[in-house]
């Protein structure tokens, strides 16, 4: 077992990556939404464009 502060210093730190994989969570999912928005304007203009 590591010196109680070297666990605290762990924790810290697996707190902080958490909290990043947390945002980039959050970035991918609304890139994914903006994708599919795109997607569906772009479908959208296609239509229009051909009728």
């Amino acid at each position: 077992m590591p010196p109680l502060a070297e666990q605290r210093r762990i924790v810290a730190k697996v707190s902080e990556l958490l909290a990043l994989c947390d945002q980039l969570k959050a970035k991918i999912a609304a890139g994914r939404a903006k994708q599919a928005q795109l997607a569906e304007a772009l479908v959208k203009q296609a239509v229009a464009a051909a009728g």
